[in-house]
C-alpha cells in the first residue's frame, strides 16, 4: 500500500468520524430514525413471514423508544403513539389475544382523546372497533356505547346551520361536510351494527330506524343494486314484525 492510498483511507475515516458527530450534535434524530428504520424493517419482514410474536416484540421496542423520545421533548400524546399502539392490537388480533387486543386499542383512544387536533375518522374507528370486540363476546350494552360514540365522532359538528346564522359559504360547507361523513362506509358500518345490537334486545323498531338509515346512505355511496345495499335490504326483512 502506497503513502497515498494510506493517506486517503486515514483522512477518510477522520472525515468520517467528524461527519458523525456533526450529525449527531445538529441532527440527534438521525441516528435514532436509521434505528428506528431497522426496527421496522424487522417488523415487516416479521409480518411478512408470519412470525408474529417476532414482529410484536420488535414493535414494542420501537414503541418504547417512541414514548421515551415524546416524554423527553414534553409531548407524551402523539398520533404516531396512538398509531403505534393500534398496530400492536391488530397483531395480538392476528395471535388471537381479544383481551390484549382490546387493552391496545383503549390505550390508542385514551391517546387521541387528549390530543387537540385528530381526524374524527380516525376516533370513530377506534370506537368502532372496540365496539365490535365488545360485540364478539356478547357484551351487548358496552358494545353499543362504543357504536354511540363511534356515530357521534363521525357525526358531530354537522348539524344543520339556522337559517338566521348561515350565510351561503357556512352553510354549503357544513351540507357538504355532512353529506360526506352521513355517507362514509363507516358511518354505514356503524349504523347496521346498532341496528344488530337493537335487534338482539329485540327492539325492532330502533333496530330498523338504524338499518334504514344505513340502506338510505348505501344506496348513494354503493347504489341500490350494490350487494352491501341488497344485504341491508335483507337486514330489515328479517326482522321480526
Amino acid at each position: 500500500m502506497t503513502n497515498r492510498q494510506s493517506n486517503i483511507i486515514f483522512y477518510g475515516i477522520i472525515f468520517s468520524v467528524i461527519s458523525a458527530m456533526l450529525i449527531n450534535f445538529y441532527q440527534p434524530e438521525f441516528f435514532t430514525n436509521f434505528t428506528k428504520s431497522k426496527e421496522e424493517f424487522l417488523v415487516k419482514e416479521a409480518m411478512k413471514n408470519g412470525e408474529y410474536n417476532k414482529a410484536l416484540a420488535n414493535y414494542k421496542t420501537l414503541l418504547e423508544r417512541n414514548l421515551k423520545a415524546n416524554s423527553d421533548s414534553g409531548d407524551s400524546n402523539t398520533i404516531e403513539t396512538a398509531i403505534m399502539y393500534e398496530d400492536i392490537a391488530n397483531i395480538y388480533f392476528l395471535l388471537g389475544n381479544t383481551q390484549k387486543e382490546t387493552d391496545y386499542y383503549l390505550k390508542a383512544l385514551d391517546t387521541k382523546n387528549q390530543l387537540k387536533r385528530v381526524s374524527v375518522h380516525s376516533i370513530a374507528n377506534t370506537y368502532h372497533k372496540l365496539g365490535s370486540l365488545a360485540q364478539e363476546k356478547k357484551k351487548y350494552q358496552q358494545a353499543q356505547a362504543y357504536f354511540e360514540s363511534s356515530l357521534q365522532a363521525r357525526l358531530q359538528d354537522t348539524q344543520e346551520v339556522s337559517e338566521e346564522d348561515q350565510s351561503m359559504f357556512v352553510g354549503m360547507q357544513q351540507t357538504r361536510l355532512r353529506h360526506l361523513r352521513l355517507n362514509h362506509a363507516g358511518t354505514i358500518a356503524t349504523f347496521k351494527s346498532l341496528g344488530a345490537i337493537h335487534s338482539h334486545n329485540k327492539e325492532y323498531a330502533i333496530a330498523k330506524d338504524y338499518y334504514e338509515r344505513a340502506l338510505a346512505s348505501s344506496k348513494i355511496t354503493f347504489g341500490e343494486e350494490d350487494a352491501k345495499t341488497l344485504q341491508i335490504m335483507d337486514l330489515i326483512k328479517q326482522l321480526a314484525p
